[in-house]
């Protein structure tokens, strides 16, 4: 069996705030490694709020201004990632602003697995219930929540993104939990 050589990228030993300062002096493979790196948490987390082809402009229009103000990101005093993630928030917010939409799975991601046909039903139920039940959350507590169990940020990362302080996170948290709850209850009550 021939061995599979996989290219060393020259940036893999960099850090994000390495890039960053990379990126801020114009350096383009940088500023591409970043973007590798990040690009895909930056669409899921937009697509939690927007459709799918909002997301795209979203990112793109993030990785701009990444681009365009990398030589501000050591001002903010957070990490690189918490300022994409800001970024990407601030982007989704003021599309949600502008249009406001449900985030939704489409029908083909949820055709795409090997269950059979009620398991579907079933997972789709549940989906549609846990998205209802967050869709009614305030903006803040859905975003916290967001942050730190679909993304896996830490709380002082996910209070970088959403400018709180992490005691702050933790209330919206914990109130966004009580929330989920109760909005689920609801709904399963009028079933």
């Amino acid at each position: 069996m021939p061995t599979v050589v996989v290219p060393h990228s020259p940036w893999s030993a960099e850090t994000d705030p390495g890039l960053m300062l990379l990126i801020a002096e114009g350096n383009k493979s940088a500023f591409t490694e970043l973007a590798r790196r990040h690009m895909l948490a930056m669409h899921s987390f937009a697509k939690r709020f927007v459709r799918r082809s909002e997301a795209d402009d979203i990112v793109q229009e993030a990785l701009t201004r990444i681009w365009l103000k990398a030589g501000q990101w050591q001002d903010r005093g957070i990490s690189p990632r918490s300022w994409l993630m800001r970024i990407v928030y601030n982007l989704s917010m003021d599309s949600i602003r502008k249009q406001p939409m449900l985030s939704e799975q489409s029908s083909d991601e949820l055709m795409a697995t090997d269950k059979a046909p009620e398991q579907h039903f079933e997972q789709d139920l549940k989906q549609q219930q846990l998205n209802k039940a967050m869709q009614e959350l305030p903006e803040r507590q859905r975003s916290a929540i967001m942050l730190t169990v679909y993304h896996a940020m830490t709380n002082r990362e996910a209070a970088e993104v959403l400018d709180v302080s992490i005691d702050a996170l933790e209330s919206l948290l914990s109130r966004g939990r009580r929330g989920l709850k109760q909005n689920i209850s609801q709904q399963q009550g009028a079933i």
